[in-house]
């Protein structure tokens, strides 16, 4: 118990805020019935991994800091029922139900069959957690409740379900990670007056909630073409490059642009043969696209950083 106190100190005196209620409810759980991997980053404020696929797809449960900030803001409190999307390995689902006591109920949906069966093990004895499979978040589960109050979705997603807005009772709300593959705001949707009202609580990065998308997969002409651009922009801000490397880059992302129906080796060969455009450039392309990660609650790190991820793979 001292590491984890030792670590909400340090998160608290970050500026984040730890309500007394979640503050014992991490006390209370112990990690090693969510996961069988090394957790003890997890007290250095980094996610920890409960599960990995076969093509390199990874699962993690959050960051203390992260799961902090989404715990204070769906402000809990005894007896409510609350629908979280996706498992995070259960930890947080126990949080909550700890938190709201054995007259609430946590409903938490996962697309995952492997992650269900993990999540299911891990939550055995807690009566309070109903635990589901869903084909997808898009849709919504059969004989779920017609009202929803608390809904926290623990993966990025483009747009909250429509489901899950039509059934927003008035003053409740959804905090939610919305947003591209890479880089999302953390938003708080609440309906009030009958009207869904966005506020946004800060930038983050957060990994889908279905385990398979996390998987890698490779970047398309598109992709590339606009990471290039990117490059060029930074560049030239920060007089990096010659006019004469800059135009050639520009040269390789229009022709990538074209290049939108391109075979997968093709497009790898196109990239090889312009190689030596990019290698002095690599550091920078390292910096630019692999940033690090925010740990407020870690006593070897000090500093500021923009965003605040979720996910990261080992």
């Amino acid at each position: 118990m001292d590491e984890m106190r030792q670590l909400l100190d340090r998160i608290s005196d970050s500026g984040i805020e730890v309500p007394q209620s979640v503050r014992k409810a991490m006390y209370e759980l112990h990690l090693e019935q969510f996961t069988t991997y090394d957790f003890d980053g997890f007290f250095h404020d980094r996610p920890v991994v409960f599960m990995e696929t076969e093509n390199g797809g990874v699962k993690t449960i959050s960051a203390p800091h992260m799961i902090v900030t989404l715990l204070h803001h769906l402000e809990l409190s005894e007896g409510q029922e609350v629908l979280v999307v996706g498992s995070k390995s259960g930890y947080i689902a126990a949080l909550i139900a700890t938190i709201i006591g054995e007259n609430g109920r946590v409903l938490l949906i996962d697309p995952s069959p492997e992650i269900v069966r993990h999540t299911a093990n891990a939550l055995s004895g807690w009566p309070t957690v109903d635990l589901r499979q869903v084909e997808s978040i898009d849709i919504a589960p059969i004989e779920l409740p017609g009202e929803l109050n608390r809904i926290l979705i623990t993966g990025s997603v483009e747009s909250v379900p429509n489901w899950m807005e039509e059934r927003m009772i008035e003053g409740g709300f959804v905090i939610a990670p919305i947003g591209d593959q890479h880089h999302q705001e953390l938003m708080k949707i609440e309906r009030q007056c009958g009207t869904l009202e966005p506020t946004s609580l800060g930038p983050v990065s957060f990994g889908p909630v279905d385990i398979i998308e996390s998987e890698p997969q490779p970047l398309s002409a598109t992709e590339i073409a606009d990471l290039i651009e990117t490059l060029i922009e930074t560049c030239h801000e920060m007089e990096l490059c010659g006019a004469e490397e800059l135009q050639q880059l520009g040269i390789i992302s229009d022709e990538l642009r074209t290049m939108q129906d391109a075979e997968e080796e093709n497009l790898e060969a196109f990239i090889t043969e312009h190689m030596q455009h990019f290698v002095q450039l690599w550091p920078m392309i390292q910096l630019m696209f692999a940033p690090t990660l925010a740990r407020p609650g870690d006593e070897n790190v000090n500093d500021e950083q923009r965003f605040h991820f979720d996910e990261f793979t080992p």
